[in-house]
C-alpha cells in the first residue's frame, strides 16, 4: 500500500484549514484567511513560521528573496490564495514549487479560500537529477572562430549556473544569476535589453525585452519549468534577432527535467 507524503500531518492541517474557511465565511482578503490559520496553529501548539524571507546570493550579490506564506512543522509549506471565480492556474504551482526549491522542502499544499469550501491541492517536489540537452544545429555552420569561443564560453557559465541552482526556480532569477556569471567569467552579458520594433526603415518604438545580449553578439531567451521551449519562443527570438541585426540566439530552458540549449538563427 502507498502512503501520502507526510499522510497524518496533510490530514491535521486540512482539517484546521476547513475550520478556517467555516469560521470566517467568505469575502476576506487573503490576509485576513493567513491571520487566521496562523492563530489557530498557534492555539493547537503546531510550530508554524509566517512568512519566512530567504534570499539568494551569488557572487556577492543577492538576486532573489523569497517570501512564502506559511512553513508548519518545518515541513509543509503552504500558499495561500483567494480566487473565488477560479482555481488554481499554472503560475500558482510554479511559485509553489520554487518555494519548495528554495527551502528544500518535499511537499507543499496550495490553498483557495475563495469557494465556499476551502480547495486544498497538495504537491509533491523531488529535487530531479540534472539532465543536459544541447542542440546548436541551427546556427554552427555559420559562425566564425571567434564566434565558437564566445558560443562555448556562454555555454560553460550555463552550465555552471545549472550544476550549481539545479532546476526548480524562475527564469527571473536564473537571467539575473546567469549574467552575473558571464560578468565574472569576462563576457560582457547585459540585460534588458532594447530591441527596435521597424516598420520598413523606420523604427515605430524600443521594446525592453526580457533577452540578455553577450558581446553584442548573441541574443539569449531564459526560461523555466518548461517541458520544452515553446514556438512562441523561438519565433520571438528570431524577430529579436531580424531587427537587431544579429545572427546568432540561444533559448536556454531550466526546464522541469533537463537543462536545455538550442541554437537560433533569424532565417
Amino acid at each position: 500500500m502507498t502512503h501520502l507524503r507526510h499522510e497524518k500531518l496533510t490530514y491535521e492541517l486540512r482539517g484546521l484549514i476547513f475550520e478556517v474557511r467555516k469560521k470566517l465565511k467568505t469575502g476576506w482578503p487573503e490576509e485576513i484567511y493567513h491571520q487566521g490559520l496562523v492563530q489557530l496553529l498557534r492555539d493547537k501548539g503546531i510550530p508554524v513560521h509566517s512568512k519566512p524571507h530567504k534570499p539568494i546570493i551569488h557572487r556577492g550579490v543577492e538576486v532573489q528573496v523569497f517570501e512564502c506564506d506559511l512553513i508548519v512543522w518545518d515541513l509543509i509549506i503552504l500558499e495561500l490564495k483567494v480566487l473565488p471565480f477560479t482555481t488554481f492556474a499554472a503560475k500558482h504551482y510554479a511559485q509553489l514549487i520554487h518555494y519548495l526549491k528554495c527551502w528544500a522542502k518535499d511537499l507543499g499544499l496550495l490553498v483557495n479560500f475563495g469557494p465556499t469550501r476551502a480547495q486544498i491541492e497538495r504537491f509533491v517536489w523531488d529535487e530531479p537529477e540534472l539532465e543536459i540537452h544541447e542542440n546548436y544545429d541551427s546556427i554552427k555552420s555559420d559562425m566564425t572562430g571567434t564566434e565558437r569561443l564566445y558560443l562555448r564560453q556562454v555555454r560553460q557559465s550555463i552550465l555552471a549556473v545549472g550544476q550549481q541552482y539545479g532546476l526548480g526556480y524562475p527564469e527571473t532569477m536564473y537571467r539575473r544569476i546567469a549574467t552575473i556569471e558571464m560578468n565574472h567569467n569576462g563576457l560582457s552579458c547585459q540585460g534588458e535589453v532594447e530591441i527596435p520594433a521597424r516598420w520598413d526603415d523606420r523604427v515605430l518604438a524600443q521594446h525592453s525585452s526580457d533577452h540578455l545580449l553577450v558581446e553584442d553578439n548573441y541574443l539569449l531567451n531564459i526560461r523555466s519549468l518548461l517541458d520544452q521551449p515553446t514556438r512562441y519562443d523561438f519565433a520571438r527570438t528570431k524577430t529579436y534577432l531580424n531587427n537587431l541585426g544579429l545572427k546568432f540566439g540561444l533559448i536556454v530552458n531550466f526546464g522541469k527535467r533537463q537543462l536545455q540549449i538550442y541554437g537560433v538563427s533569424p532565417d
